[in-house]
């Protein structure tokens, strides 16, 4: 589990963040602790390692980077995202180490979800290695491991996922060149095998001649994708294996 932390005097503004972030707690296996108080947060991380912490640039009297600078010289691998509702502190907020910064917008609740997500995404993904992939159905957007998809396959413009996916929708709408863009951008685990599927090569359990088996499903690995299956599989074998 990672501890993430949500500092923030204002109190209701805090409920709502933990509020938002809490819908990610079983996705990024995180639990979140809130304080109003810089004090108290401080007292907290003398006895427990914080692995990201939100943190209000304004904390009443206090100075949120000035605490955040001495949260980052207890543990230089915590994660700082700073919240604001100000724009003017760009020198300060450098010198504290930020991993992400989030305009403070109360109004705009699904605006501030998407960043305060997309940050904590981030930063799992920069603390625990594993990357996490993005799609959307229906206006919704999932979030899944990588290392939990076995394999796509398309139909038209419609991409079916097949994997660990819980109670996520197993088909979205995208062309499968854009995934595999997205996909050599964050994991060197998927390869191309034909114009209408793309594997994860952790899954394969054999390979004859022309043809994979990943669940004991037969795939082709058609002719104009041979040679480059035949280098990055080989590669992947012997980086990763």
């Amino acid at each position: 589990m990672y501890d993430v932390l949500v500092c923030d005097d204002n109190k209701e503004f805090l409920k709502l963040v933990i509020l938002l972030l809490d819908k990610y707690a079983d996705l990024y296996q995180i639990t979140v602790t809130g304080f109003a108080c810089g004090q108290e947060l401080l007292e907290y991380c003398r006895e427990h390692k914080p692995d990201i912490v939100y943190m209000d640039i304004k904390l009443g009297e206090k100075n949120g980077m000035m605490l955040g600078k001495t949260i980052k010289a207890m543990y230089p691998k915590s994660l700082m995202i700073y919240i604001s509702a100000y724009d003017d502190y760009y020198v300060d907020m450098v010198q504290a180490e930020p991993f992400r910064f989030i305009p403070k917008d109360a109004a705009d609740i699904p605006g501030l979800e998407r960043q305060l997500a997309d940050c904590l995404e981030a930063a799992v993904r920069r603390i625990s290695g594993r990357e996490i992939w993005t799609f959307t159905f229906k206006r919704k957007k999932y979030h899944v491991e990588l290392r939990k998809i076995r394999y796509y396959y398309s139909v038209a413009r419609v991409i079916y996922i097949v994997g660990d996916l819980e109670k996520m929708p197993t088909h979205y709408y995208q062309k499968l060149d854009e995934l595999q863009k997205d996909l050599e951008k964050l994991d060197g685990s998927f390869v191309r095998i034909s114009k209408s599927c793309i594997v994860n090569m952790k899954y394969i359990q054999s390979v004859r001649k022309n043809k994979i088996e990943i669940d004991n499903r037969s795939l082709s690995v058609t002719a104009g994708y041979q040679e480059r299956f035949r280098e990055k599989y080989e590669k992947y074998w012997n980086t990763f294996i």
